[in-house]
This record gives structure tokens, C-alpha cells and sequence, in this order.
């Protein structure tokens, strides 16, 4: 079989000058880290064959140049790697480097865990990308202190589909989501990814990291290393771990989504999707419209809603219920950026 070299240096031009969707993954581990099971190439060929439009080969402390990645086959044209690297850095910070076009060192300390974020920030843009902060709540190593110094940081990892990472808090500490709600809150202009943190290819349970259980969709006229990040850093994209939309509509005043229920069905009977067992509910969707110190200001059971903006910022959250094989409740989510009415407004323009 024909092995084709993915050129990734080249831009791939949207059709038409409208703005599209794009399903990407900007978290994944390769045999080059020394605990994952599958080398570059099987992994990036994954994201290519299950339907994914971009995909970063995020490894620790290593730069995966992705014009010496290979696949197998025809390549489809609206397929992209990123160039990046998980900055695994000192203290349990760990940061993707996304489309960086060299190494970013790892090796600075500091007493404050804001100070070791800020380094991976600027050291990340020195080489010509941004950061996404992986996993805060892994090691429960990051804190909204450790957060909301930090200048340029506009990413962070709301979902993480690693079983070890700690999504959703415990009786102690808070949940990924009350983290962003407290930065923004507390003023902090940043945007929740979704993503794998895939380190098994090869072996598929729920106790395993395996790929395909948290993505973003962004939205952008092209699908180009740069249209992507800059349109991820402004927050034009979703968080997903099962839901699909084909409606989101972000603007100063109002947020609406409407479900793709066709999409969102195809992908919660995927067996590799995994979603988060619950004690509570009723199968079916809940949108919430969520505002400041993560107050609900408005919920809805259908499949379609709206809500004005009136508070300084405004996000809205998507779950659906199924049940499972077994019975156990379960839950799948979209996430959309907030919207800004105060003096981040201007910083998103």
C-alpha cells in the first residue's frame, strides 16, 4: 500500500469563504513518551480514519515535527497535524504547546505555580504558538490562584478523557468546571477545551486512556495550523465529550445552540465513547445557560434554546442522559465558550 507523506506545511483552503466545523483533538500520546502504546504514525492515522479534521501529537517534552509523520492510503485533503508538545513541566504543570515550530523547554522552577505557567506561556509563544493548561486537577495540582495571574492564557483543559484526571472534583476539591467558573468570575478571559489524552491505541477499556472520548469543534473559514489556534484563543469553538450541535450562535446579545440529535445519537453509540455515570436525572437534554460563580440563569429540556446575555459573562452547557447497558445513568456533554459583556468584550472582538 501507497504511503503518502502528510504535507502539513501547506494550507488547506475551506471551500467557499463560509466559516466550518471541524472536529480536532489537541491532547495525544505516542510510543515516544515511553508509556503509551502506539508510535506517531498509528496515532495520527486513528484521527485521520475515525472522521477527525486535525490532531495534535502532544508528547512529553518532545517535538513531533509532523512533516515526518507517515499514513497509509489516500489522505483525506480537510486532514491536518499540528505541530506541538505537552510541556510537562515542574510542579504537575503540564501544557500543550500548540503549533509551536521548535522544542519548548520545560526545565524552569519556581515557588509559585503561576510563575511556572507564565513561563510555559511565553516560552510557548516564543515559538510561535499558544497554550492550552492540561489537566489542573491532576495530582490536584492547579488552583484558580495558580491561574488567574497568568498573562496570555486564554486555554485550559474543561474535559480531559484520561481516567485518572479528575474532571469532576471530589468532596474537596472543585470540579474543572467550577475552576472556570471562579476565573471568570473573577475576570479571567479563557475558553474550555476537550480532549483525549490518549495513551492506548491498542487496548480498549474504560480504565484505559483511550482516543475518542473528548474533542473541540472549531469553527474557521480554513483548516490551517494558524486559523485554528486563532480561532481557539478568540473561543470559537465547543468542548464536546459526546453532544453535537449544528447551531451556536455567540454574540453580545444572546447565546443559541440547537443539537444535532442525528450526530450527537451516531456518536453516544460509539463503543468507544465512555460517558460519566450519575445517580440523578431523566434520560433526554438539559441545556443550562450559566452566568457568574456559576449561578444557572436559565435551563431548558429541549433540544433547541436560546438566552440573552445580561451579566458580564454567559456560557452554556448541553447534557444528554442514556441510559446504559447495565442501567447506570449516564451523561455526555457540550460545552460553549462564554460570551463577554464587560471589558472582555473588547479583548474577543
Amino acid at each position: 500500500m501507497k504511503i503518502i507523506l502528510l504535507a502539513i506545511i501547506f494550507a488547506i483552503p475551506c471551500l467557499g469563504q463560509t466559516a466550518r466545523w471541524y472536529k480536532g483533538n489537541t491532547h495525544a500520546h505516542t510510543t515516544l513518551c515511553g508509556h503509551a502504546d502506539s508510535p506517531p504514525a498509528v496515532v495520527a492515522q486513528w484521527y485521520h480514519d475515525h472522521g477527525y479534521h486535525f490532531a495534535i501529537l502532544s508528547e512529553h517534552n518532545k517535538f513531533i515535527d509532523p512533516k515526518t509523520v507517515k499514513l497509509k492510503g489516500e489522505i483525506r485533503k480537510d486532514f491536518l497535524l499540528l505541530p506541538g508538545e505537552e510541556v510537562t513541566g515542574r510542579k504537575t504543570v503540564h501544557s500543550t504547546a500548540m503549533n509551536v515550530n521548535r522544542l519548548v523547554p520545560w526545565h524552569f522552577d519556581h515557588g509559585h505555580r503561576s510563575k511556572i505557567i507564565q513561563k510555559h506561556v511565553d516560552e510557548t509563544i516564543k515559538a510561535g504558538g499558544a497554550t492550552i493548561l492540561n489537566h489542573p486537577n491532576f495530582g490536584w495540582a492547579i488552583q484558580a490562584k495558580d491561574m488567574l495571574p497568568v498573562k496570555k492564557l486564554y486555554l485550559f483543559e474543561l474535559y480531559n478523557g484520561h481516567p485518572s484526571v479528575r474532571n469532576f472534583g471530589d468532596h474537596k476539591h472543585p470540579s474543572t468546571e467550577e475552576l472556570w467558573d471562579d476565573l471568570l468570575t473573577q475576570g479571567m478571559t479563557i475558553y474550555g477545551v476537550g480532549s483525549d489524552d490518549a495513551h492506548h491505541f491498542g487496548q480498549w477499556n474504560p480504565g484505559k486512556s483511550n482516543p475518542g472520548r473528548g474533542w473541540v469543534m472549531v469553527r474557521t473559514k480554513e483548516l490551517t495550523s494558524d486559523a485554528i489556534t486563532k480561532a481557539m484563543t478568540r473561543g470559537d469553538f465547543y468542548a464536546s465529550s459526546g453532544v453535537m450541535l449544528k447551531k451556536v450562535v455567540r454574540d453580545s446579545k444572546r447565546i443559541e445552540i440547537e443539537v444535532d440529535e442525528e450526530a450527537t445519537s451516531k456518536e453516544l453509540t460509539s463503543p468507544i465513547l465512555y460517558g460519566r455515570k450519575v445517580k440523578e436525572g431523566k434520560p433526554g437534554y438539559s441545556v443550562e445557560f450559566i452566568g457568574p460563580k456559576g449561578k444557572v440563569i436559565r435551563t431548558s429540556n429541549t433540544a433547541k434554546a436560546s438566552c440573552e446575555v445580561a451579566l458580564p459573562y454567559l456560557r452554556c452547557k448541553v447534557t444528554r442522559r442514556v441510559k446504559g447497558k447495565d442501567g447506570s445513568l449516564l451523561e455526555h456533554y457540550a460545552w460553549v465558550q462564554p460570551v463577554f459583556t464587560d471589558e472582555r468584550a473588547k479583548q474577543t472582538e
